[in-house]
């Protein structure tokens, strides 16, 4: 890694046992501009997917291959099936001096899983590899309710 990198994590639920949060780096959020598109086109598909995120924060360990799985390589979705086919991608992650976290990456439609999954990954491990570099700049934001 050769420039500083600046991560931006803005909280969309805090709850009992983890903040969810969408990550920024350099300004850019896929998440974040998933979640935006897709209240705007479906917003029974972001309620549906807000009252997931809502649900996973409140318990330590969680998965329901229903509505939250692991898709492999430390990468996990939130899922919603009826009617549409709607995933958002995250992982878990431990930052010190702020608690547990799951990190959400991006977001897509069954059709680009394999995509939207390799994405994730990719995304992920830049994160890692950002955390460690003592470079790195973190953003803590809040969305406003």
């Amino acid at each position: 890694m050769k420039k500083s990198v600046e991560i931006v994590l803005t909280t969309i639920h805090l709850g009992s046992q983890r903040e969810v949060a969408t990550l920024a780096i350099d300004g850019k959020d896929p998440a974040a501009k998933f979640l935006t598109q897709l209240k705007k086109k479906d917003a029974n598909a972001y309620d549906s997917l807000q009252t997931r995120i809502r649900t996973i924060a409140e318990y330590e360990h969680y998965q329901d291959e229903q509505t939250f799985k692991s898709v492999g390589g430390g990468i996990y979705e939130f899922k919603r099936n009826n009617p549409k086919l709607i995933r958002l991608y995250a992982f878990y992650d431990e930052i010190e001096g702020e608690g547990q976290w799951i990190i959400c990456t991006n977001g897509g439609d069954k059709t680009h899983q394999q995509q939207d999954i390799a994405k994730a990954k990719a995304i992920r491990k830049f994160y890692l590899e950002a955390k460690k570099q003592d470079d790195t700049t973190f953003i803590f934001e809040h969305l406003q309710s």
